[in-house]
Order: C-alpha cells, then structure tokens, then sequence
C-alpha cells in the first residue's frame, strides 16, 4: 500500500513515517505542502492521503476537495490536534469527503505517542485496505430479509450507533427529524472528546431537533438528540423516581471503543422499556450487534441498519445483519422518512 504523508511539519512527517513504516506492506512517500502532494498524485496515484489540517500554502481541507474532485477513489484521512478549532476543521473535511480523522499525538512523552498514533495508523491502513477490497456497491441494496417481529407499539427511545462516516450520516438522518419527535433520541458516535461537542453543535444548527453533547444526569426529553461525548461510555438508568436519566462513565473500553454502542443499548435493555427503534449506521468493526441482540432479549425492539450501498464502510450493519437482528435494511436517505412512519408524523 502506497501511502502520502502531507505535513508542513518536518518532525510530524518523520513520526508519522517511521509508525507506518513499522506497519507490514507499507510504502511512505511524503510531502511538504498540498501543491507538492497534488503534483505527486498527478505523477503517480496513491492508496491512502494522509493529510494535515492547518498548513502554509494550501490548507488541509482545500487540499481535500481538489483530491475530491479529481481522485474520488482515493481514500483521505486528515490530521487533527486537539484544540476545539482543529475539531471543528474536521468535522468540514468529513463533509467534503474525508474518509475519517486520526488525532495527532497528545501523550506526555514522545514514545506513549508514538505508540498511540501506531495504533490509529493500524486502523486507517486497515480501513483503506477494506475499501480496496469492497467492489463498488450496487446503486440499491437487496431487501432485507422477512422478520417475524412487529414494530413496537409504545417505542420509548430512538437509538442510534455509527462510527466512520457516521458524522454526515447522523446529519443526514436528525435533520430530517422534527422538533415536535414524541421520544428522546439517544447517540453513539465513535470520536474522541471535544469533536463531539463540535459534532453537535454543527448538526444542532442545522436541524429542528435539539442537539446536544449529553452531561450526566441529564434526563432525555422527547425532542432532543443527545450525543454521548467522546471518552466516555452513556449509559441509561433509572432514578429512584423511576425516570430515565443519563450516566456518563470512564470504564475499560468496549470493542475497543469509549463510548461504545453496545454499552447504550444494553444500559436500555436493562431499563424496563416498553420498546425501542435502533439505528445501526456505516462504521468499521462490531460495536452494537450485542447490544442489539440485549434489547430483543428483553423489550420489543426494531433494528434499522444502512445498506451497504451507501455506508463509507458496512462493518457495524454488516455485524447485525449476519446474525440475523435487522429488521430494515434502507439506503441512507430513507431512514429518516421510515422513523417518522414509525413514530407516526
């Protein structure tokens, strides 16, 4: 796999190769700047882009819409710090059409970064290699397979679980939704702390719900879309009064996540519901298959996963699928009319 590594920052270029180096069947190549890169993928293509946000000649997300508009197939995965200017830059660059973001290294000393970066690299090496070996998807997905479920007839909660490429997803789908919706709106979105305040913040403005970073002990009202904040694991309970509530933890990760979406769902499960809608959308990995299998143990439940056609990876919905938990499989742009026939609107 041929990847370049666009970073003004001579030391950056230099970590960033030496953990790809590390990796099996990889090639670096580097550049200085994005007129450098985009000459150099003109000259010869690449497998991967790994492109920094904030530089001199061109910026991360100009660089990103060129490769856009002249490569589509090449995969991007930008740079980010950890300030909140950084986080809002890539939730821009995930609606361009980055294909997801890694966080530049934050640990106290230079070998814990390097580990740490080692290991996002593993996974958007991994991601791109996926990708190269999915052939295109058919324009529609095939129906999905005939349940003997029924929907829910009181549903108390929406639920919802997506990780790469769920950020445009999720906007997709909450802005269609009204701000009159008769249930609180639950989310996991796989990202680190302060990109999903930004996430919700920029889907808040631009749906008619009310979208939140969730605090704990919050409790859900109908209308609201609550984001479980990156780092930490959401979890639904019952207070003495018997009323939902939110609790936010700082436990071991679950499927290598935190928030995890198993960990939403299966606090759900154990809260006495008289139904629930899931939403499992694009991500890599299994995170939320066990959740929903929690939720048809115990409350009627109905599982929406996004078809292949139009996830960026069907990891997480392929997980559901294969073991036989889905109730709908709908291209993306159909989800958000099915829920509001669910809930009636």
């Amino acid at each position: 796999m041929r990847v370049l590594v666009v970073d003004d920052s001579t030391l950056y270029r230099k970590i960033i190769s030496d953990a790809l180096a590390s990796l099996p069947d990889v090639q670096v190549l580097t550049a200085p700047g994005g007129a450098i890169a985009l000459s150099m993928l003109e000259a010869a293509p690449v497998d991967l882009v790994l492109l920094d946000i904030h530089m001199p000649d061109m910026s991360g997300p100009e660089v990103l819409e060129v490769i856009v508009d002249k490569y589509p197939r090449i995969p991007v995965v930008m740079f980010s710090g950890g300030v909140d200017r950084d986080a809002s830059v890539t939730i821009r660059a995930l609606q361009i059409g980055a294909l997801d973001f890694i966080q530049k290294p934050q640990a106290d000393s230079l070998e814990e970064g390097k580990k740490a970066l080692q290991v996002q690299l593993r996974r958007v090496v991994d991601l791109a290699r996926l990708r190269m070996s999915v052939p295109d998807a058919p324009s529609s997905s095939a129906p999905s397979r005939p349940r003997i479920s029924r929907l829910p007839q009181f549903p108390e909660l929406l639920l919802f679980g997506s990780s790469t490429g769920g950020p445009n997803a999720l906007q997709e789908v909450l802005t269609k939704l009204p701000a009159n919706f008769p249930v609180p709106i639950v989310v996991v979105q796989h990202m680190p702390p302060k990109f999903t305040a930004t996430l919700a913040a920029h889907i808040d403005r631009l749906s008619p719900l009310c979208v939140s970073e969730v605090v704990d002990g919050h409790a859900p009202k109908p209308g609201e879309a609550l984001i479980a904040p990156g780092g930490q694991h959401l979890k639904l309970v019952r207070n003495p009064a018997g009323n939902l509530v939110v609790r936010l933890t700082e436990d071991p990760p679950v499927n290598s996540c935190r928030p995890s979406v198993d960990v939403l769902f299966e606090s759900a499960a154990a809260c006495g519901l008289r139904g629930v809608v899931g939403v499992i959308l694009t991500g890599m990995g299994d995170d939320g298959a066990n959740g929903v299998a929690a939720l048809r143990a115990t409350c009627p439940t109905w599982c929406i996963i996004q078809n292949a056609a139009t996830c960026v990876v069907y990891g997480m919905p392929a997980a559901i699928e294969r073991r036989g938990l889905e109730d709908q499989v709908l291209p993306l742009g159909e989800i958000a009319p099915r829920l509001l026939q669910i809930f009636r609107l």
